[in-house]
């Protein structure tokens, strides 16, 4: 760092550039406003005005040194400026305004560029209305009686106008520069975040491959078990023990078909539960002699549940599907079994199960 590049503890870009940009201004006009003051020590007028904007911008330079605060230098230079400049347009009727014309235009372009959009619009309608108000009510008043300016006047005003464009345009010049390295940036910092994304979806693919990979060994082996168990089960002699052997496939079928869904469904931690049931209870009749007799309906308002829920869930309507297939229909028909799911408060649901069929008394022999 050097004095015309100070050290800032920041981090930031733009709030860095607006602080270097002020201390840079500052350095120059306050070199520019001492030249002035010596070259018109002999107009009162003009030594005071240029002697005012020396204090304000060696008091900027102080402020800048010692706070390290640009906001409130760009302020105070805004409205300082404004004021000061606008009081030599309306009132300085025997000074050529060529100037105060081209540091109301600097003085936008400040204010823009330090303090933003809202400052920068306040800043141009105060110069534009003083601008206004000179060209309607001051021009002639002011062109009649301005002197004849002699070769040092014109040349210190070719000087100072020379040096206020080139302020102008620096200013702009940065709010230009500031504004392609925040394109940059904002363009790199999408381009990380796209390769970050990649990354993580490309993570996100292979472990959602080898979670459905895991669902369909575990659907692999829990079919094995059942076709095991329906192996032992055709050489039991037992009815009771036949039963039980089916009871314990059907529910084992029930987890089979749980991680089936899962991994052949696009959300690897819900089942939709009315496509899920609808094929539970269809296999369940298919086992039964006469399951080609029953009709069974599923209807859910509720789209899809988590594996804590249809866990239970199947485990309760295989129980409740196998008993009404084997008490409810020796005497009717047409079977019909209606399963219905209804959302309730509290993330609860309403579950209704009905057949058509008529159940068998219990019996009452011990």
């Amino acid at each position: 760092m050097s004095f015309w590049t100070p050290e800032i503890a920041t981090d930031n870009f733009l709030k860095k550039g607006r602080f270097i940009l002020a201390w840079r201004l500052a350095i120059v006009t306050s070199f520019l406003f001492i030249l002035l003051c010596i070259n018109f020590s002999s107009s009162a007028f003009h030594f005071i005005t240029y002697l005012i904007c020396f204090g304000i911008t060696s008091g900027s330079l102080l402020i800048l040194h010692y706070k390290k605060n640009a906001r409130f230098v760009y302020i105070f230079g805004a409205i300082l400026g404004t004021v000061l400049v606008s009081y030599n347009l309306v009132f300085g009727k025997d000074i050529y305004q060529a100037a105060n014309i081209a540091w109301k235009i600097f003085i936008i372009a400040f204010t823009f560029f330090g303090l933003g959009k809202k400052w920068g619009i306040a800043a141009m309608v105060f110069n534009l209305l003083s601008i206004i108000y000179y060209s309607i009510f001051v021009v002639n008043v002011n062109l009649q009686h301005i002197p004849e300016i002699p070769l040092f006047g014109r040349v210190s005003l070719a000087v100072e106008l020379s040096v206020v464009t080139f302020l102008t345009a620096y200013v702009i010049y940065q709010f230009v520069s500031i504004n392609n390295k925040s394109y940059y940036e904002l363009v790199s910092a999408n381009q990380s975040l796209k390769k970050q994304y990649q990354t993580i979806e490309s993570q996100n693919e292979e472990k959602t491959t080898l979670v459905k990979e895991i669902h369909h060994r575990v659907k692999n082996n829990l079919q094995i078990i059942i076709s095991l168990l329906r192996l032992q089960k055709n050489e039991l002699k037992s009815e009771e023990a036949k039963m039980q052997f089916s009871q314990a496939i059907n529910r084992i079928m029930v987890m089979s078909l749980i991680h089936r869904r899962l991994y052949q469904g696009e959300e690897l931690a819900k089942v939709k539960i009315q496509s899920y049931l609808q094929e539970l209870a269809d296999d369940i009749k298919s086992l039964s002699d006469d399951g080609f007799k029953t009709k069974i309906s599923v209807n859910s308002d509720i789209e899809k549940v988590g594996l804590k829920t249809i866990v239970p869930l199947g485990l309760l309507i295989n129980e409740l599907v196998s008993n009404s297939m084997k008490h409810a229909f020796e005497t009717t028909e047409t079977n019909k079994i209606s399963i219905d799911v209804s959302p309730l408060d509290n993330n609860q649901f309403y579950l209704n199960y009905n057949d058509n069929g008529q159940w068998k008394e219990p019996s009452n022999e011990a």
